[in-house]
């Protein structure tokens, strides 16, 4: 999901969705989608398949080291670490 496709979708200019976005939701769209994602991995993650590698590109990331930080910067931990911690199993990439 891109910002340009979002506005051209509903006929907006990104820079004005953008803005009005912010103001309204409190934070950017870019960070809403990211979270969204997010909490959808922690839900795969919660169980010991799929890989972490088919998780991130089944919600949206198409860079498996992007998903990791974006992962970490929403929950504090590395997708590995949020795996042992639910399932108690071993993580694999």
């Amino acid at each position: 999901i891109v910002l340009d496709k979002i506005a051209e979708s509903i006929g907006t200019n990104p820079s004005y969705l953008s803005r009005k976005f912010k103001q309204e939701a409190g934070l950017t769209i870019t960070v809403y989608i990211n979270t969204h994602r997010i909490k959808e991995a922690k839900q795969y993650l919660s169980s010991s398949q799929p890989s972490i590698t088919d998780i991130a590109m089944m919600v949206g990331f198409n860079d498996l080291n992007y998903f990791i930080r974006v992962f970490k910067k929403v929950t504090g931990k590395t997708p590995s670490q949020f795996r042992r911690k639910t399932t108690g199993a071993p993580a694999s990439k």
